[in-house]
């Protein structure tokens, strides 16, 4: 007989290490990959929410997306655009010499999309006490808010997110409703 189960809301865990994070108890993986935080292409900024399956991508490449032209022709990786990753703790060399092809995969944090049976939240005290999760819901981690601003020639763009790992100094609660 097939088990059936109610599930369908996705989110995303990032390690800020190479290591694959575990999703929470009583919720499912999808698939792992690499933390993506923002890209810049056509000079255009472009924000991403480090909650979202979209900050999660299986394949590691500086240049994640399409460039398509008038004539519908579109190419991959072929631009002199930026991209953004969440990083690891690895040093960089002491040299600070280029590092480029797999070599890069060492800095870049690894995440897990994951699916539950409800909805997750976030909850930030603004203060360095760890909030209570709202009557109700259960914690599945603890950790630190994390907001990051960034500018481009023509827009502008806020991630505002958060993470089990201290990146800039606020308490955060992440909870799914039983």
């Amino acid at each position: 007989a097939m088990e059936t189960r109610k599930r369908g809301f996705v989110f995303t865990r990032h390690s800020q290490a190479t290591v694959i994070p575990a999703c929470p108890e009583g919720t499912e993986p999808l698939y792992s990959g690499f933390s993506l935080l923002f890209v810049q292409g056509n000079e255009q900024a472009h924000g991403q929410d480090l909650g979202t399956l979209g900050s999660c991508l299986q394949r590691f490449t500086t240049m994640p997306f399409l460039f398509c032209n008038v004539d519908e022709i579109c190419n991959f990786a072929s631009r002199n655009d930026y991209s953004y990753w969440l990083s690891t703790p690895a040093l960089m060399p002491m040299d600070m010499a280029p590092i480029t092809g797999r070599a890069l995969e060492s800095f870049i944090s690894r995440c897990t999309v994951c699916e539950g049976p409800a909805m997750t939240i976030a909850v930030h005290s603004q203060t360095t006490t760890i909030p209570p999760c709202p009557h109700g819901w259960v914690s599945l981690w603890k950790g630190f808010s994390f907001i990051m601003k960034t500018y481009s020639i023509n827009c502008e763009s806020w991630g505002v997110r958060k993470n089990n790992k201290s990146l800039s100094g606020v308490h955060e609660e992440r909870t799914l409703k039983k």
